[in-house]
């Protein structure tokens, strides 16, 4: 569907350039000068007017060809983000019969013990996508290829002659449908490679990650899979999905990580709808709920300017003196800090191991804390302001 319209729109182009050719055409044949000696055409002498017909017969045409070439280019953008490679010039791509491709897949997969035996990271990878290429008959092929790389770069063998980043970049054109897949198909699917997915898979709006995200959470087990999804899920948030992102809370009570990232994309999509499911989780008969609810208010509506501890590090200096969530530190050593950047400056002019004062806001009360200069606080920061 996501390439109906743009054919459709080349095809308008294409009428639209043929129909200004004609015109123009017919603009030159009675504009053309009559040179001596020359039969003379049939038809009236060039006028002032056909000559002008003719030039913006041109001007048309020149328009035309180059709305077909972006409505080409456009096409290209969404076969590869879809999977395909688009044809070569003057090359008709012939798609395969189910039997053809099943034959294929065979042969493909029957490259794999040669390859990994001499070790070819980099045709490992040109394997693994040409078997996503094939579509589903191919998918399981290439995640059965993906794992033993990952193996390989993630377990730090590097024997295959492959970096991290040269492994994750390998997840685009043909291997975006087969994360897509991977994540409609839960658990049938290795955990590892559906939890890498989710990462991958954010950066992808045209795959709707934020829609996607939200049914695999529905039924999701693996607890791999739950974490990759809280560390993006607030990226992908967006109007209309505020139900279901209320609807989820209930079932990540035990999770803090899920609850948070589901709170926080709630007050990320701003919207009266998100903003009232977080308000009505404050009356949660969950503890967790409720606090969570009760730093997400603090966010939409700050008692203060300033940096709001959204986490503590454990055994780090914040924890150690009562820093607490939902606290926001107004002012450090005497100086108010109106946001992180500034904490970080007066954090870096005061002497180390000296003992400094901060002050943090909580719930409109301001509370004096002491700590040592020149070493890290231990916060998960969140810049905040009263509208």
């Amino acid at each position: 569907m996501k390439i109906a319209l743009p054919v459709a729109f080349v095809a308008f182009i294409l009428g639209c350039v043929a129909g200004v050719m004609v015109e123009k055409r017919r603009a030159v044949a009675s504009a053309a000068p009559v040179v001596a000696g020359a039969p003379v055409p049939s038809g009236s002498p060039a006028t002032p007017e056909d000559t002008a017909r003719y030039e913006e017969a041109e001007k048309r045409a020149t328009a035309a060809s180059a709305d077909l070439a972006k409505a080409k280019a456009t096409i290209a953008k969404l076969e590869l983000a879809l999977g395909k490679a688009p044809p070569k010039d003057g090359e008709t791509k012939v798609a395969l019969t189910p039997e053809e491709a099943k034959a294929k897949l065979e042969e493909l997969r029957a490259r794999i013990p040669d390859l990994v035996a001499k070790k070819d990271g980099k045709a490992l990878v040109k394997l693994m996508q040409d078997l996503a290429a094939l579509g589903e008959v191919g998918y399981m092929a290439a995640i059965e290829v993906s794992g033993i790389i990952a193996q390989d770069v993630e377990g730090g063998k590097n024997e295959l002659g492959l970096s991290r980043n040269e492994f994750y970049m390998s997840f685009s054109g043909p291997m975006i449908p087969v994360q897509v897949w991977a994540m409609q198909k839960g658990d049938e699917i290795p955990a590892g490679f559906r939890a890498g997915a989710a990462w991958g898979l954010a950066w992808r709006p045209e795959v709707e990650p934020g829609k996607l995200f939200l049914d695999t959470l529905k039924t999701e087990k693996s607890k791999d899979v739950i974490a990759a999804i809280a560390q993006n899920l607030e990226q992908v948030s967006k109007e209309g999905m505020e139900a279901d992102l209320a609807a989820l809370v209930p079932q990540f009570a035990d999770n803090s990580k899920m609850l948070g990232s589901l709170v926080d994309s709630l007050i990320k999509i701003g919207s009266p709808e998100a903003l009232a499911s977080v308000e009505s989780l404050l009356h949660s008969p969950n503890d967790a709920i409720r606090t969570e609810a009760e730093i997400g208010m603090i966010a939409i509506r700050p008692p203060a300017q300033g940096i709001m501890i959204t986490m503590t590090v454990p055994n780090s200096q914040a924890e150690n003196v009562g820093i607490k969530r939902g606290d926001i530190i107004t002012s450090y050593n005497g100086t108010t800090v109106a946001d992180f950047e500034a904490l970080q400056e007066q954090m870096q002019s005061a002497s180390p191991g000296a003992v400094v004062t901060i002050t943090v806001n909580r719930k409109g009360e301001l509370i004096p804390l002491q700590i040592k200069a020149g070493a890290k606080i231990g916060i998960i920061p969140k810049d905040v302001k009263p509208k």
